[in-house]
């Protein structure tokens, strides 16, 4: 492998996809960082075919796993500051710039252990700092095409005040959940961390990632109220009340625990939520 294309080895980005559990996640953003590893292994790319397939195999497995960690860090780190949620085409160029940084390091010295490069020089490392970032901002806007829950969502007509619940269309929410979730009734949201838990009248729950404001925005205000932060209910699903020291707890249809705050308690007292 020459050092010009070591300077301008281009690294690809697999980020964890936004799927239901950390697990789960995650998983498939490591597995594509693997697969790719393994592909740029065969075909010996940027002239790394120079060196025997077991160290090309670990040098490309290296950089690409490399990748998919950093990803999964930065994209965690970023959404949970949340500050950009709204403004995607500023967030992904935040996550692409936070991923290179680091990873350029990473094959520079990759490339010293595996090939004996010398140090490169500023320009070669600030091209090889772009092509990085090229490459990681590509699969930031890819993933977030597949995976962001914000994407093309299907409008819904909100149903007359005067329908009955049980006959009401679904909310706008339930176009974000998966297929065997989205005719079911939403009785409780509740945020875990920048995912949301979606509780349903089955006993059923499912994860998304959203913010639960969000979500509060797209059911029915009639529904249901906020009791927590962390927390939404449908006041039809609320079976039992217990009250004590300025909260309260709501037990739902299912079994459900839901909190009521003290910032919460007097607003819905006063609605008459809790008797």
């Amino acid at each position: 492998m020459t050092e010009n294309a070591i300077h301008a080895s281009p690294v690809a980005m697999a980020h964890s996809p936004k799927e239901a559990s950390f697990g789960i996640r995650h998983r498939r953003g490591f597995m594509i960082a693997a697969i790719v590893g393994f592909l740029l292994t065969m075909v010996g790319a940027l002239e790394t075919s120079q060196i025997g397939f077991l160290p090309r195999l670990a040098y490309w497995e290296i950089l690409m796993l490399s990748g998919a960690l950093i990803g999964l860090g930065v994209s965690e780190m970023v959404e949970k500051w949340g500050r950009l949620r709204s403004r995607q085409w500023a967030e992904m160029p935040l996550i692409a710039t936070l991923i290179a940084l680091p990873l350029t390091l990473i094959v520079v010295g990759t490339s010293s252990i595996f090939f004996n490069t010398r140090q490169p020089t500023f320009d070669a490392f600030a091209t090889m700092f772009v092509i990085t970032f090229t490459i990681s901002l590509i699969m930031t806007a890819l993933n977030y095409f597949i995976h962001w829950p914000g994407k093309v969502i299907p409008e819904t007509v909100a149903p007359p005040a005067h329908v009955e619940a049980g006959n009401a269309a679904p909310p706008k929410l339930a176009a974000r959940l998966p297929l065997q979730y989205q005719q079911l009734e939403i009785i409780a949201l509740e945020a875990e961390d920048h995912y949301l838990r979606v509780h349903f009248d089955d006993g059923a729950s499912t994860l998304i990632l959203m913010r639960l404001s969000d979500a509060i925005a797209e059911l029915p205000a009639a529904h249901g109220a906020q009791t927590h932060r962390s927390w939404w209910v449908a006041k039809r699903a609320v079976n039992q009340i217990a009250k004590g020291d300025g909260r309260a707890t709501l037990t739902l249809s299912t079994g459900v625990s839901a909190p009521v705050s003290r910032s919460f308690y007097k607003r819905l007292n006063d609605q008459g939520w809790l008797g």
